[in-house]
């Protein structure tokens, strides 16, 4: 129990927080973090009568709150949206230096999984068209058929997580991969159509819904690099 001298000093300074509140009336409205501290009297009864002011300042409160965190997540996403821009950019960089069409496969396949941070990437083309797929070690085999019936006619990407991947597509690293991302490569004069692979071991790494711009400007980078490289070789 608080004696004499703790109420007293408790009483005096309830007296001096109310005499500074009438003295500034805008205190809470230039100060709003106070509404997640103070409690709200609840002038309810036992007559079923609601007090709708009590329920409307919770509510308030509880919105900051919301608000609040929202605006950490967005942050953070800010932040991890500005640090894969700046990956993507390199990897382009890295494909723009290469000396000879050989290389291009081996900076793909290995030198962007490490600039992205991506378990798997494969360079996929079909078979049995006019045009031979590009000749160089890192390209897998497609059946003819095989990029329409995992991408469709119209799909330029797809975004899957959680998921069982083809073994046509990644091959041996099958068991490992758990997303995919999937760009298609059209077929042009210089390739018969393709798939650019990328394969996570992170289930949640890719997932429908989820931003293609970066992934849409890889792929195009690859292909328009390819070609050229293909014109040149001509």
């Amino acid at each position: 129990m608080p004696d004499k001298k703790q109420k007293s000093e408790e009483e005096i300074g309830a007296r001096e927080v109310k005499r500074f509140l009438k003295s500034n009336p805008d205190f809470l409205i230039d100060n709003p973090e106070f509404f997640e501290i103070l409690t709200p009297p609840d002038r309810s009864t036992d007559d079923e009568v609601v007090d709708f002011q009590n329920l409307m300042i919770e509510k308030i409160k509880q919105n900051m709150k919301d608000l609040r965190s929202n605006q950490g997540h967005l942050i953070d996403t800010s932040r991890n949206n500005l640090t894969t821009q700046v990956q993507v950019h390199e990897a382009v960089l890295n494909l723009l230096s290469i000396d000879g069409f050989k290389n291009l496969g081996h900076i793909v396949t290995q030198d962007w999984a490490d600039n992205l941070h991506i378990d798997v990437i494969r360079i996929c083309f079909e078979t049995d068209h006019e045009i031979d797929p590009p000749d160089f070690k890192e390209v897998s085999v497609l059946p003819k058929g095989c990029v329409d019936e995992h991408l469709g006619k119209d799909d330029i990407i797809q975004l899957r997580g959680d998921v069982d991947v083809s073994e046509d597509i990644f091959g041996p690293a099958k068991s490992l991969i758990k997303a995919e991302a999937l760009i298609k490569i059209p077929a042009t004069k210089y390739n018969p159509p393709g798939i650019l692979a990328f394969g996570s071991r992170d289930a949640d790494m890719f997932y429908p819904g989820q931003g293609t711009e970066l992934l849409r400007f890889l792929g195009k980078s690859f292909h328009n690099c390819l070609i050229q490289w293909q014109k040149s070789s001509n």
